[in-house]
């Protein structure tokens, strides 16, 4: 997903690939893209960091919620 991202892709297909699960989400993601875009790509690296520095110090991660 964050290597999508990167590629710059077509907004027009994102909700093919993201799944807006509501229609003003979708909607709010348009209205600042590439803001928007930036903020999903560092969420995904920081989450990616997390989940790295969990696997150290701990045998299971669970994410609820997502």
């Amino acid at each position: 997903m964050k290597q999508y991202l990167s590629d710059n892709p077509n907004p027009h297909l994102l909700k093919d690939v993201i799944g807006f699960t509501f229609a003003y989400s979708e909607e709010e993601f348009m209205e600042n893209y590439d803001t928007n875009l930036k903020q999903l790509i560092s969420m995904i690296t920081d989450f990616q960091s997390w989940i790295k520095e969990q696997s150290v110090s701990t045998k299971f991660i669970s994410v609820l919620g997502m």
